[in-house]
């Protein structure tokens, strides 16, 4: 019998926003404790898919990353 397992590498935390998410009301809950101006800067920088939509253009099928990518 062969083993044909396959390793799959750690997943990156993610969030699907809730209608009317904004950058900020998405940092404020999900990165809580670090400064909003920076936490919304890392969102946006872990997002920029979405960071470089209209404003105001967060939408719940969005997925949004809620940490920077992983090594490896």
């Amino acid at each position: 019998m062969t083993n044909n397992a396959v390793r799959i590498a750690p997943r990156r935390n993610f969030i699907q926003p809730k209608p009317g998410d904004s950058w900020e009301s998405i940092a404020t809950r999900e990165l809580a404790g670090t400064p909003l101006e920076d936490a919304v800067n890392m969102l946006k920088s872990w997002n920029l898919y979405v960071a470089f939509r209209p404003v105001g253009a967060i939408t719940p099928t969005d997925v949004i990353f809620i940490e920077p990518p992983r090594a490896g």
